[in-house]
């Protein structure tokens, strides 16, 4: 296959992935605030919102192994229409009950399709200049999520919850079509021998614990943040999705960034993440202390570009660590990480909220950053290992 087919490939792929993250990220950092306009108390919101994630968890893994087994286009498809049934069901749901059973099946159909997407992207990306490559991916989903969050703050305020559910649900049928114009995967017998001898090796161990510490302020901030904006800062809906896409930006073009000085050699995966964890925890521990919209602003970006840093690295050694024929399961076992991860930030924050403000759960989601720094130094992650993806 020519370098031009491969481009086009990879940035196929990348389009449907980045459309995909703009039509989640139209309301997911709003849910809080729409779960809290219907009487929902913090902890409820906090269950509602690790519900997306422990159903996350206990799926990942499964689904992450069902690459390797089914194709990967198969399964975005199946997504997109689960996820645009479960849009249209968001529209009339009120009960605690029912948010509960869209929640599970919410958080399944995300998960699969970001599992698959970026399956496509593992199994069909050549190995040479992975950060380049891998900063696509990166720059695609982050952007995504930059200019969901920004469209959100815009329409909600002005369409209201509802609307925006139905129309999300309607354009994801109208994306899926376009699935099938994605490449095929390579299919493999399922063989446990294999999985266990790649999932358990000593560096995706010590890589899935920083992955969990990392992950904790996902949770945290799918919980509190968008609450934090509003009831500390005075930030409004539209104020809030203006906030969110101009800072996530930083972290879309931070990727593309770390990603070329990775392949120039001026920068290292160790130093990757060394910067992009210490800019992480930074960013939010200093976001949790802001007194103005002016400091919010300045203090998220910074956060943003050490997330930037530490996404490289992470696409860059899941890459390394794993097969091509084993690197849906590999990248599951990982998300099924970062979904615990989530979740305990979520359940946690959900608790501090309720006792303390939204101030002291931000605080604490920056300690848990400076921990996975901590265990990359101590447990001496290796960052050279020589994994070009085999087949």
């Amino acid at each position: 296959m020519s370098m031009a087919d491969t481009h086009d490939r990879l940035y196929l792929i990348s389009g449907i992935l980045f459309v995909f993250r703009v039509l989640i990220f139209i309301t997911l950092f709003f849910f809080p605030l729409h779960l809290s306009s219907m009487g929902l108390s913090g902890w409820e919101i906090g269950m509602l919102m690790g519900i997306d994630s422990l159903t996350s968890l206990l799926t990942t893994l499964p689904m992450g192994i069902s690459n390797d087994l089914v194709p990967s286009r198969r399964l975005t498809l199946f997504s997109f229409v689960l996820l645009a049934a479960v849009y249209f069901m968001f529209s009339e749901a009120r009960i605690f009950p029912v948010l509960i059973i869209l929640f599970v099946l919410f958080g399944s159909g995300n998960s699969l399709a970001q599992l698959s997407l970026k399956a496509l992207i593992y199994k069909t990306t050549e190995t040479t200049r992975k950060g380049s490559r891998f900063s696509i991916m990166g720059f695609a989903e982050h952007s995504g999520i930059a200019i969901g969050a920004l469209v959100g703050g815009l329409l909600l305020v002005r369409m209201g919850y509802d609307k925006i559910f139905v129309i999300t649900g309607s354009l994801f049928l109208l994306l899926a079509p376009f699935v099938c114009l994605l490449p095929k995967t390579m299919t493999h017998l399922f063989d446990p021998a294999l999985y266990k001898k790649e999932l358990l090796k000593r560096d995706v161990v010590v890589f899935a614990l920083i992955t969990f510490l990392y992950t904790y302020h996902w949770g945290a901030e799918k919980t509190v943040y968008t609450l934090f904006l509003r009831d500390c800062l005075g930030f409004s809906l539209s104020d809030i999705g203006l906030l969110i896409g101009v800072t996530v930006m930083f972290l879309s073009l931070g990727c593309l960034v770390f990603g070329r000085l990775l392949d120039r050699r001026v920068a290292t995966l160790s130093r990757l993440i060394i910067a992009g964890l210490c800019l992480s925890a930074a960013g939010t521990m200093l976001l949790a202390l802001a007194t103005d919209k002016v400091q919010a602003y300045v203090f998220r970006a910074i956060h943003e570009i050490g997330d930037g840093s530490f996404m490289v690295f992470s696409y860059v050694m899941t890459s390394n660590l794993f097969s091509r024929a084993r690197v849906g399961g590999g990248s599951g076992l990982l998300g099924q990480i970062a979904v615990l991860g989530t979740f305990a930030g979520a359940l946690t924050s959900g608790f501090l909220l309720q006792h303390s403000g939204p101030r002291l759960p931000m605080m604490v989601s920056g300690v848990m950053s400076l921990g996975a720094l901590y265990c990359f130094w101590k447990f001496r992650l290796e960052t050279d290992v020589a994994g070009e993806n085999n087949a």
